[in-house]
Order: C-alpha cells, then structure tokens, then sequence
C-alpha cells in the first residue's frame, strides 16, 4: 500500500520503542489449563501475531488476586508463580519477532461471580446487588489497599515473567471503571463524587505498579471513553479522568461500553450492524485533551482505515483484536505493498461467541475464526512440511469451501484445476451479500475469488462435472464441494404465483409486493426480512420453532435480534406452522392449535437447504481418491466450509 507512511512511523512507549503504531488488542484464550496457565499453543497464537508484524502484542485478561474480583473460571493467574513457566514461552515467542510484549491485568469487581472467589464474596465501590444475585460488599479502605497492591504485585510477576509493558484494564464495568460509573459508585468519601475522587484508585494502581516495576517500565491504561448507558459515565467524564492519567501512564487506550449493559458486547465488540471504527471519535476527543499516547480498537480492519485514522490525528496508535485473528500478517502485508492479499475479518464475532452460554449449556472455550481456518491452531502451522510430491487436485464446485481448497493446495505446491458450472465464482456467497450489513461478508467472498485468481489454480467454468470427466482428468485428489439446494416444503398452494424461494430472492431480487410473509425464522429469512424492512416493506417473519435463527453464534444472533425489534415495519411470530398458502396469503397453525391467517402479496420460503447427495453419491463412483466437503456434507455455515475445504487440501 502506498502512502502507509503514518503506520509504519515508530513511537515511543516509555522507555521502548513500538516499530510501527499497530496494536494487537488484548484477545483472551479461554482453553487454558485447568490452573489457568498459559501452553505451547498460546505462545504460538501471540507469536504468530507478532511474526505478522503488529509492533506491540498483548496477552488477554489476567488475574490480579486469588480471593477476589473473578468473573470467569478460566483466566490467567498472574498472582500465581506457577504461571511463569507458559508466561516466559509466550512473551519469548513475542518479543523473537521484534515486537513488544505486553500482558493485561484485570479485577472483575461488581462483575465478579461468588463460585470463582476463593471467599465467595463480591466487591465493588458501593453495596447493591449484581448480575449473578450475589450482594456486593462495599470495599473499605483496606480492601481498597490490598486491591492497589494486587495490581502491582500481579505487574511484576508479569514483568519477571518477560512482558516488556502491562495494560491496565479500566474499562468495560470491570473493578476501576465501577468506581468511575455512578451507576456503581455512590460512596462519599475520598473515593466518591468528584471524578478526582473517583478516579483515585485507578492512580493509586498506577503508582503502585511503577513503584514495583520501575518507573522505565510502560503501563498502558484501558478505558472505556463512555458507558453509553442512563447515568453512566460519559465521553466528557473520560476526558478528564485522561487528564488526570495524562503523563502517568504511557499510553491510553480508548474501549466503549460497560458489561453493566446486557447487549454492552454488541459495540465493545462492534458488529456488521454497526460501522467500522464507530468507537474512533471517543479517543479522538481524548487524544485532544492529553499528551499521552492515546490507542483507538473497535471493529477496525482494512489498511485504509488504520491509515486514516493516524494520518488525521484521531489516534496514536490503532489496536487490532478480530481483525489479527481473521490475518495475523496484515501488518506485514501493508508494509510490503500487499493490502489486497489480506484476508478481511467479517466480524461474525465467531471467534467471541464461544465464551457466551446464554441458550446453550456449556462454553466451549475453543475459539475459532469463520475466514482463517488456522486460528487456534498456530502450533500445528509451526510443524507443518510442504508434501513431498504435488498431486493432481480437482475440485468441483466454486464456493467458499471448494475455493478455500484450492488456495490451500495450490500453496502447497499441487497442480489445481477448479470446476464451477456457472460463469462466475463464489457460489451462494455471491447472492447472501446483497443486504447492506453483508458489505464484510462480500469483502470476504471478493478476497476469496481475487486469491484464486491470483493463484496458479485452473479454474474451468460452465461445466457440470460428471464421472466420465473425472476419469478423464484422473485426479489423485478428487475434492467435491456442490453445495446444497434449497428445502421446497410440502405446504398445500405453494406452487401459488405469489410465492419466491428464498434462494430465488438472492439470486434474482425479483420485485416484491408491499406486504411480505417470509416462511422460516433462521438467519437467512430474519435477514431477508430486517433487508426488505429497510426498504419500506411491511413484513412478517412466520417461525415454527420457538427462537429465531438458531443456527446463529451468540453475538451476532443477539445485534440481529436488537435490529429487528428496531425495525416497526417488522414483525415475528414463533410456535406457528405454515398449515396453506392462498391468493390472500399464508394460513397458520399457533401452538395452541388455532389457525390464523397473513395477508401477503408475496410469500417468501426460506426453509433452509439440503445437500445435494444425489449429485454426490454419483461422483463416489470414480475411481479415485476423494473427499466431500461443505454444504454437500449437510447444510454447512461458512465457517465450516471454509474450514473443510482448507483440511481437507492439507491432508493430500
């Protein structure tokens, strides 16, 4: 990329030098040891992000006492010595690629559940009760003191155990920004009212660490720039609680929102419904009022963007969290002129949702990234070897998961040739990015097909494969991704003129009426629906199951659920089964067995898709070796064939 003269522009961190002003935020491991403790595989993860070329890298949440402030089982421990040995793996695999290396300290405070306190108890600035029912405690000042000293006690195990710099996490309704929030905080004291006041624990912290750590050693500050919440803390509160950390910290780093909020993960971690950089003018505004550092995070992911954002003074430096893990070298990538070669993060939040359990029974604490099938598994990439002899890989099919399968085999040195029976690459993503909020999505889709075409794959269009052309071809590896077909529901009347498959509206987007019914409640036709609202239609989402789109991951599910209850030309109805489609519209049975009719002038299915087994049962035919993958396997999420279609071209 030309003219990426500001990101490439090394900065002063106290005492160190950051080679460029790319950041990668603190992004939490949940699949630690049982203890909490660090493995290979996360020192591989961070180091992985500094190979690609971020100048600091920072490890996600740790522990700052045993008895108190945890929210979470899993959380690195760093009161704990015998977090040293996979802390000092990690900050080394950092700090071998030239970046800084840096842990981030936290205190749940009001957030803390009583089950991981070592007391059973939870404390914050004032009494009151918190989300897990548990009464808070008010702390007192010797709470307050032996908290300040937590802080710097947990700094210097993370400095003895090679973190070049600490990030204190102040934000987020975690134990500093409690007392920052009037919501939290109603003391009267030397720790109450004023923000002085409110804000003195906070420099106590700061004075304990650099007096334990020294005074060369950085400390950046995570803050929340605004609760964005009735009677919280706002961007004017934050301004000048930066003033009074202005020339004590190092740097200060600008988040949004409080867990206080239920849906506060929806902007902390901005998704497709809002835009990209939306939290940017809060550390513009306090970058205006100190001389510090000021860091800026949210949702940010193209080079232009981080460019703008520094070419323009909005910030110092800009931090990358999904955006790293979508490509962990996009930073090396602008560098070296490559900007079109990153793979874009399409902000999922498939990566974050694994930690939410709010409808299903256990976390999984396993994270994995829907367009970068090697994030989680950095160590597997240190110990992978180019095979010995290419092969000859055919793969049918030219969507996510049958073009990710040919980028993989296709770097692994094999002789590719890709057939696609349309004109055109991209499959169904070429038709489930026509909304609006899609825009990452298409990003993605364009990356993919660029990439191909980039690449020394053979791509042959306008053929449908049969067997007597792969025994032509005679492949060592036959790869068959034909996706799926739409699901066509045995409804009395659906043959009626007035109804559209769902798989029709992509493709085609045929005129539709005013008043619009869709028959099915999954992601794609509560998105069809929230799309043709925007338009000025007046729709109704008809569902037989008794939550909508379900095949949903947590957060994204949750930013769906908040733009339909936005939309007022928008209505669902769960528990209803589509009994007859008619010339005026659809007649339905409710849970409680009576029958109601919606009028529409046209009725939309989006029953979901089938794989096309047919198609698949008769290429297994060939006599050669294969693999099936994606939609064709079952209906598949693009992570999954995404995901498949890379493992299965590194297993040739």
């Amino acid at each position: 990329m030309e003219n990426a003269t500001h990101i490439f522009r090394p900065i002063k961190v106290g005492a160190l030098t950051a080679k460029n002003r790319i950041e990668a935020a603190p992004v939490s491991v949940s699949d630690l040891t049982r203890e909490g403790y660090l493995t290979d595989a996360h020192a591989a993860l961070y180091g992985m992000k500094a190979k690609g070329g971020a100048g600091i890298v920072t490890i996600g949440e740790g522990y700052v006492s045993r008895s108190t402030g945890r929210a979470h089982a899993l959380v690195i421990p760093l009161y704990d010595e015998f977090v040293l040995p996979g802390l000092i793996q990690t900050t080394d695999a950092i700090k071998a690629h030239g970046a800084i290396a840096s842990a981030e300290l936290l205190h749940c405070g009001v957030r803390s559940h009583p089950q991981f306190c070592q007391d059973g108890r939870v404390y914050g600035p004032s009494e009151g009760m918190n989300v897990y029912g548990a009464r808070i405690i008010e702390m007192d000042e010797d709470m307050i003191s032996q908290t300040v000293e937590s802080y710097g006690d947990s700094a210097e195990m993370a400095q003895l155990g090679g973190a070049d710099m600490v990030m204190i996490h102040g934000g987020h309704g975690w134990l500093l920004s409690n007392f920052l929030s009037p919501i939290h905080n109603q003391r009267t004291d030397r720790f109450g009212g004023s923000i002085e006041n409110r804000a003195r624990i906070s420099l106590m912290v700061v004075e304990n660490i650099r007096k334990k750590c020294g005074p060369k050693f950085p400390i950046e500050f995570r803050m929340s720039g605004s609760e964005f919440i009735e009677g919280g803390f706002t961007l004017e509160d934050t301004v000048e609680f930066a003033r009074l950390l202005d020339g004590k910290v190092d740097i200060i780093h600008v988040s949004a929102t409080s867990f206080h909020d239920p849906d506060a993960g929806l902007r902390m971690f901005p998704g497709v419904f809002l835009p990209h950089g939306c939290n940017v003018f809060l550390a513009e505004a306090i970058k205006k009022a100190v001389k510090t550092p000021v860091a800026t995070v949210g949702g940010i992911n193209s080079a232009e963007d981080i460019e703008d954002i520094l070419a323009t003074g909005k910030a110092d430096i800009v931090a990358l969290g999904r955006a790293l893990s979508a490509d962990p070298f996009l930073p090396e990538k602008i560098r070296s002129g490559n900007p079109q070669g990153i793979r874009p993060c399409i902000r999922c939040n498939n990566c974050i949702s694994s930690i939410f359990v709010p409808y299903i029974k256990y976390a999984t604490r396993v994270n994995r990234c829907t367009v970068n099938p090697d994030f989680g598994r950095e160590l597997d990439q240190l110990y992978r070897r180019d095979p010995l002899e290419p092969e000859k890989v055919m793969i049918i099919g030219g969507g996510p998961g049958g073009m990710q399968a040919a980028i993989t085999a296709a770097d692994r040195g094999h002789d590719v040739l890709l057939f696609e029976k349309t004109d055109a690459l991209g499959g169904e993503l070429r038709y489930a990015t026509a909304p609006d909020f899609k825009a990452d999505l298409k990003k993605f889709t364009q990356y993919l097909i660029q990439t191909v075409q980039n690449s020394t794959v053979k791509v042959v269009f306008n053929t449908d494969v049969t067997v007597d052309l792969v025994k032509q071809i005679n492949p060592g590896m036959l790869i068959i991704a034909v996706g799926a077909k739409p699901i066509t529901p045995r409804i009395p009347g659906i043959d009626n003129q007035k109804v559209l498959m769902a798989g029709e509206m992509a493709r085609h987007r045929p005129a539709v009426g005013q008043t619009v019914v869709i028959v099915g409640g999954g992601l794609a036709g509560c998105e069809e629906g929230l799309h043709l609202a925007r338009q000025g239609k007046d729709v109704t989402v008809l569902e037989m199951k008794d939550r909508l789109a379900m095949e949903g991951t947590y957060l994204y599910w949750r930013a769906l659920m908040v733009e339909l209850e936005k939309e007022k030309r928008l209505k669902t109805v769960t528990h209803t089964i589509c009994r007859e489609i008619n010339d005026e519209g659809v007649v339905v049975e409710t849970v409680d067995g009576n029958k109601t009719e919606f009028k529409a002038d046209t009725i939309i299915i989006a029953a979901g898709f089938e794989a096309r087994t047919e198609l698949v049962d008769s290429l297994r035919e060939c006599d050669c070796k294969y693999t099936v993958i994606g939609d064709c396997v079952k209906p598949a999420t693009v992570l999954e064939s995404v995901h498949g279609g890379h493992f299965a071209a590194l297993n040739i």
